[in-house]
């Protein structure tokens, strides 16, 4: 695809070799859907790339000014999956760089394939991967560009699972390797313990902010692995393909999708599907 990628809102600028996102994995970054040139819940996006980016001390571009970016990228009405890029920006050999450094920003755009409807409508299946989240006091949860963990997660998978589950180093239940997981008890909804790893992403914090209205209640704790099996139903995000339902893991199999049902209008509009 042409014209899919600015950097410093720039269509022919190229990567300098010596950036440190190339380097060091020194950058954070969002994904999101976008249609006719507007980024769904791009508020929330820019949110969580901004507290990140201050987390791990980098500059970050005004919300207007990514959002020009995106404008322009995004030119037509059609919708596509994008990404916000940011990284340190330039230095020379060595962890050390100056403090008035500035920063790069990158902007990705990529063609948007609706997943099949059975997945919608039918669950997915997921699996346990050995690979695990890397635990961190500092960074932990930030979407930083190092994603090795997940990268060799998704090594594991098999053609016939759509996704798997990524433990923490105490043996919980974390994430996805490309999302969040939920696990519904009742009329409650447990999310795993994220404090000092995985990302907890905008779908997540759209599932915090509406639970109460569709008649649920929300938790944060840890979650092992055969209370997760226990669950009513079980849920998987991303800013992408939205909610889906669980329908196995490992031996266990679920028919439920209650909750995703409610939820799913929530995290990607109607109209954007």
């Amino acid at each position: 695809m042409k014209n899919n990628f600015l950097i410093n809102g720039s269509p022919s600028k190229k990567i300098n070799p010596f950036d440190r996102g190339l380097s060091f994995g020194d950058g954070v970054f969002r994904t999101f859907l976008v249609k006719s040139g507007c980024p769904i819940n791009w508020d929330m996006h820019y949110k969580k790339l901004k507290v990140d980016a201050n987390i791990l001390k980098i500059k970050v571009p005004t919300k207007k000014e990514l959002f020009c970016d995106i404008k322009k990228l995004f030119a037509d009405h059609k919708t596509y999956i994008g990404k916000v890029i940011i990284t340190r920006g330039i230095s020379n050999h060595g962890y050390q760089f100056n403090k008035n450094i500035k920063s790069t920003r990158i902007i990705l755009k990529s063609n948007y394939k609706k997943i099949k409807s059975t997945f919608h409508t039918d669950g997915v299946r997921i699996s346990v991967c050995k690979t695990r989240t890397s635990h961190n006091d500092i960074y932990g949860g930030v979407k930083h560009l190092n994603r090795i963990d997940n990268i060799l997660a998704k090594t594991e998978l098999s053609a016939s699972v759509f996704d798997g589950i990524m433990l923490d180093k105490n043996g919980y239940v974390n994430e996805c390797v490309s999302g969040n997981i939920f696990a519904r008890y009742g009329k409650v909804l447990v999310s795993p313990n994220q404090d000092h790893a995985g990302v907890s992403g905008v779908c997540k914090e759209i599932i915090i902010k509406n639970i109460k209205s569709i008649g649920f209640r929300f938790k944060n704790q840890n979650i092992t692995l055969d209370k997760l099996k226990k669950a009513d139903e079980v849920i998987i995000t991303n800013s992408v393909f939205g909610a889906l339902y669980v329908n196995q893991i490992e031996e266990k199999k679920w028919h439920d999708d209650l909750f995703t049902s409610l939820i799913k209008d929530f995290i990607i509009p109607l109209d954007v599907k």
